[in-house]
């Protein structure tokens, strides 16, 4: 399988941690920069976002979480909680996404665009209705479910890019939850800065 995606991605890393949690392997990696376009990402991608998943029969899987659906349904089996779980995950990337893109490529000297007040808004509420029980305790051996690496991937990302409002809003029971899940091998071997090196093969 044929894997692209970019080194700072949380929808891509998701996918990555997935397949090393639940040890999917030979998954070509293939480095692109969605922004600029490439054509080989749009040839199999026409929104040219990751990740996308090609899979060995030709077929092609884009949107991280069907992407993670796929890859850990034979491992799997979903609780109504782990989908409101998966929902929080989610849905905390994609606002704190849209936060980030919109404040960096805002033009200079003009009003600020009204989404970012807002999704600094709705991420404050979210961080701060968060629990310890959001994130539930694993081993060093068991691979969480694919709710919790969603939310802890989400987590980390908002910890990357917005740790004022981690820092602010998120209760500190929750931080330290938030760390054992940061210690994983999958979780160290995702970092940015791990994935700059960018390898051609995911490997564990």
């Amino acid at each position: 399988m044929k894997l692209y995606l970019n080194d700072t991605s949380p929808f891509a890393r998701l996918i990555l941690i997935c397949a090393l949690e639940y040890n999917i392997k030979e998954i070509e990696l293939i480095w692109v920069d969605p922004w600029e376009m490439p054509t080989n990402l749009l040839a199999i991608n026409p929104f040219s976002t990751v990740p996308v998943l090609q899979l060995d029969n030709g077929d092609v899987l884009y949107e991280s979480s069907i992407i993670a659906t796929y890859l850990t349904s034979n491992s799997t089996r979903h609780t109504l909680l782990e989908y409101q779980r998966f929902a929080l995950g989610k849905m905390l990337i994609e606002t704190a996404f849209r936060h980030v893109s919109l404040t960096r490529y805002s033009p200079e000297n003009i009003t600020p665009h009204p989404f970012i007040a807002r999704t600094e808004q709705v991420l404050k509420q979210a961080l701060n209705t968060l629990s310890e029980y959001d994130l539930p305790n694993f081993s060093a051996k068991e691979a969480p479910d694919l709710a919790s690496l969603q939310l802890a991937v989400a987590l980390d990302y908002l910890t990357f890019r917005l740790p004022n409002l981690v820092q602010s809003y998120l209760h500190p029971k929750v931080i330290e939850r938030l760390s054992t899940f940061q210690l994983r091998h999958s979780f160290a071997l995702t970092t940015p800065e791990i994935l700059r090196v960018k390898s051609r093969y995911l490997s564990k």
